[in-house]
C-alpha cells in the first residue's frame, strides 16, 4: 500500500512538473503543426489526433515504465491499422525476421501462430480503445 502511495506522488509530482514548464502548451503546438503537415498529404485528421495522442502517451509512458516485446508489437499493430489502405497481410509485415530466420520449420508455425493470436488480440485492444475514443469524443 505505502509503494502505490509513493508510485502516486511521483507520478502526480511528474504530471505537476509538466504544468509547471508548460509542456501541455507545447503540445498543444506540436499536435496543430503536426496536423497541418499530415493533412496536406490526404490523411483523415481523426486518424492523425489519435495517433499523435498515441504519441504523446507513449512518450509520457516512456519515463514510468520500460518498453516489452508486447508493447512494441502493439505500437506497429495500431500503425498498421491506423494506415488507411487495406493489409492483405498483417502477420507477414509483423514478423521479427531475425527471430524468424534462425527458427526450423516448427519453431517457424508455432511463431507465425503465436503472432497471430497476439495480433488478433491487439486488433481487438485497437477496435475498443477506437471505439471508447468516438464514444467519448476523446
Amino acid at each position: 500500500m505505502a509503494e502505490k502511495c509513493l508510485k502516486i506522488r511521483e507520478y502526480a509530482k511528474r504530471a505537476k512538473q509538466r504544468l509547471r514548464n508548460g509542456y501541455w502548451n507545447k503540445i498543444k503546438n506540436s499536435k496543430e503543426k503536426y496536423i497541418k503537415e499530415h493533412y496536406q498529404e490526404g490523411d483523415n485528421i481523426e486518424n492523425l489526433s489519435y495517433m499523435f495522442q498515441k504519441m504523446v502517451e507513449e512518450e509520457i509512458e516512456s519515463v514510468s515504465k520500460p518498453k516489452t516485446k508486447d508493447d512494441l508489437l502493439y505500437k506497429k499493430v495500431t500503425k498498421l491499422l491506423s494506415e488507411n489502405e487495406y493489409v492483405l497481410n498483417p502477420i507477414m509485415r509483423l514478423i521479427d525476421h531475425e527471430v524468424y530466420d534462425n527458427l526450423s520449420e516448427v519453431a517457424k508455425q508455432n511463431y507465425i501462430y503465436e503472432l497471430t493470436d497476439k495480433y488478433n488480440e491487439m486488433k481487438q485492444r485497437f477496435e475498443r480503445e477506437r471505439k471508447s475514443r468516438a464514444v467519448f469524443n476523446c
